[in-house]
């Protein structure tokens, strides 16, 4: 119990649709000291699936990709429930899938 009140809190959900899906409050064990969100987007045309997971991890990276049928951010914090949106760069990288799928429609059509 000791330990538990000096742990951080971190949102947690495993490949949810919605962030609104990723609100269950979980206690990290000691060497979890970061929340970690990831947000994967993918589609074609009209078709476009998105999956968010959220953990307490012991090493977080902050990346984002982007190809042309998908792209994805991985962000990290580290104070209690501070990952309650999705992950930082999610918004740049709706952006770009939108950019990458139009792209791709163009050399489809020629």
């Amino acid at each position: 119990l000791y330990f538990t009140a000096f742990s951080l809190v971190c949102y947690t959900c495993d490949a949810q649709t919605s962030n609104d899906a990723c609100k269950t409050q979980t206690i990290c064990s000691g060497v979890n000291q970061q929340c970690m969100t990831t947000v994967a987007t993918a589609g074609v045309g009209s078709l476009s699936y998105t999956s968010i997971t959220k953990v307490c991890s012991p090493l977080c990276k902050a990346t984002s990709f982007g190809t042309s049928v998908g792209s994805g951010s991985t962000s990290c914090c580290s104070t209690d429930l501070c990952n309650v949106s999705g992950a930082t760069g999610v918004k740049y990288s709706f952006t770009a899938l939108a950019l990458s799928l139009g792209f791709l429609l163009v050399l489809l059509r020629n």
